[in-house]
Formats: structure tokens, C-alpha cells, sequence
């Protein structure tokens, strides 16, 4: 059986999010995960709360965290320790050092690509649930033209959107967690995606409004959460 893959969640240690270790792993569990990947912003401790409280299932919880710097977000993979940084160079720099991986999420959502950053990632997230088609189409030839391995992308925030974008992976279950950096790079996978609800991305800036006192993002956030409500219901 192919190894099923749940990459790029996010927990309450995101100021963008509510989400529970407890709540992610009961998700990941029905979906019968053998890989979740949690990757908070700015911080490891997300993906070290799941992991604590995993004991084998998932199999593998791995030690990841997405990191803003000027040329937009970079999430590394297979982190000893958390990344100090905010400079992109030196952000990859500390995430080789360490022999993880580097991904480059949404690269059409936020990002100002150049040569120099594309040469230094690893992989590429090809299909992200919160982006358009058109966004992961490019990223997706981008990759392809590169020649990078690709990475599909559920960016939760919220529990409905775990396992939109799923990963399956044509390979055995490595015996030891320095296995997964092969399976990452080099096995043949699947991504499998499933639309969901555009209410989650208002609603996560919401929470992030909340947790930070900025009336303004909280305000201009309910008109963006209307609007979607709006358009979902015209369109039913």
C-alpha cells in the first residue's frame, strides 16, 4: 500500500489558527495517515506537541515549520531545531545545515522569486488548498521546468481542511525516520485534492485579528468572510 502523506497543517501555535494537536491527530488517524507533516508558522512547537502525543500513529510526525522571510515563506523539513533567521539565504542555510529539506510553499501566492531562491529548494508544493488553479498550475511548471520533486499541500488552519490535499507515496514504509529524506526527494507519488470551502481563509485572518487586538485586520476580514458567504450561497 502507498504511504499517505498530510503536509502543511498548522496548530494554535500559528497566530492564525485554533487548530489542537489531539483535534489533528483524530483527523489524520481517519485518513489513515503513515506521514503528518505540521508546520506552524515561525515555530517547531506545533509539530512537537503532535508528536509527543502521536506514539506511533501516525508513524512518522515530522519536525517542520514555515518561516517568513523577504522573498516570502520557506518551510523546512526534518528540523533538529528551529530556524532563527527571517534572510531566505540564511534560512535555507540553517535548514541544510541541519540536513532538512527545504520547500517552497504557494510560490505564486506572496513570493518574489528569482533565480537564487529557486536554485537553493528542494521541492516544490504544486497543489495548496488555499490557492487558486492558476496559482498551482504555475507552480506545477515551475517544478516540472526546474526539475524539482513536488509536494501537495492541504495549509490548514482549520479542521475542514485537513486532508484537502493529501499525498501518496509508491514506496515501503522506511524502518527509521533518515528514511523519509529519500522517500521526500525521490519516490514516486500522487497528489490527491479535494475542493474546499474559501470561508477558511477569512476566517483564520480573523482568528489571527483576534489574537493580535488589530481591529482593522478583523474588520476587513468580515467583509471578506461575507463576500465568500455571498458568492458560496449565490452559487449553490
Amino acid at each position: 500500500m502507498p504511504l499517505r502523506c498530510l503536509f502543511h497543517i498548522h496548530t494554535r501555535h500559528s497566530l492564525d489558527s485554533l487548530l489542537s494537536p489531539r483535534t489533528i491527530l483524530a483527523r489524520a488517524r481517519s485518513m489513515g495517515a503513515d506521514l503528518l507533516v505540521v508546520t506552524d508558522h515561525e515555530s517547531t512547537r506545533g509539530a512537537d506537541d503532535v508528536a509527543d502525543l502521536a506514539e506511533g500513529n501516525p508513524a512518522f510526525v515530522i519536525r517542520a515549520g514555515e518561516y517568513k522571510t523577504e522573498k516570502g515563506d520557506l518551510i523546512g523539513l526534518l528540523l533538529q531545531r528551529d530556524i532563527s533567521s527571517r534572510i531566505s539565504t540564511e534560512v535555507v542555510r540553517e535548514i541544510h545545515l541541519q540536513d532538512g529539506l527545504v520547500v517552497l510553499p504557494h510560490p505564486f501566492k506572496s513570493h518574489k522569486l528569482d533565480d537564487e531562491l529557486l536554485s537553493q529548494v528542494d521541492l516544490i508544493e504544486v497543489s495548496n488548498s488555499r490557492c487558486s488553479d492558476s496559482e498551482n498550475n504555475s507552480a506545477l511548471d515551475l517544478a516540472e521546468r526546474l526539475g524539482k520533486p513536488v509536494m501537495g499541500g492541504c495549509d490548514a488552519h482549520c479542521a475542514g481542511e485537513i486532508g484537502a490535499v493529501a499525498m501518496e507515496f509508491d514506496c515501503d514504509l522506511p524502518a527509521e525516520e533518515s528514511g523519509l529524506r529519500g522517500v521526500l526527494l525521490w519516490a514516486p507519488r500522487r497528489i490527491v485534492a479535494r475542493k474546499v470551502s474559501r470561508v477558511y481563509g477569512p476566517y483564520s485572518q480573523l482568528i489571527k485579528a483576534c489574537k493580535t487586538r488589530n481591529l482593522m485586520l478583523f474588520a476587513y476580514q468580515m467583509k471578506q468572510l461575507a463576500a465568500v458567504l455571498a458568492r458560496e450561497v449565490f452559487y449553490q
